[in-house]
């Protein structure tokens, strides 16, 4: 029972050494992106979601790195872009409610600057 256990444990350590598949860091993307406008959508004002964008952007800041990494990739963004089209449920309104966003903003530097941010993190 003993060994079960330790090569549970071995096994557990050994998954999280392992790098996210470029599936997992274009989900990772979309999802920061997610988070971000869903931030700037709660606000009532659009000084408040820009700072609230900024700081729900600084926190997810390593994802978008990465994201715009795989994009520079051409292997590992066919990879990538395979798993999104299997999911692409999970994101399909995700760009109609950035366009809503940045109109409803338009005129908030704060908020024109997450975008940009997310664009060129």
């Amino acid at each position: 029972m003993l060994g079960l256990l330790v090569a549970a444990c071995v096994a557990c350590v050994a998954c999280k050494d392992a790098p996210p598949s470029p599936g997992e860091i274009a989900d990772r993307g979309w999802r920061a992106h997610e988070l971000v406008v869903t931030a700037g959508e709660r606000a009532a004002t659009c000084a408040e979601a820009g700072a609230a964008m900024q700081r729900v952007f600084t926190r997810h800041r390593p994802d978008f790195v990465a994201a715009v990494a795989l994009d520079r990739d051409r292997r590992r963004l066919a990879e990538a872009t395979a798993y999104l089209e299997a999911h692409q449920d999970r994101y399909a309104d995700l760009e109609t409610r950035m366009t809503a966003l940045s109109e409803r903003c338009a005129a908030d530097p704060t908020v024109q600057a997450a975008f940009d941010q997310m664009e060129s993190p």
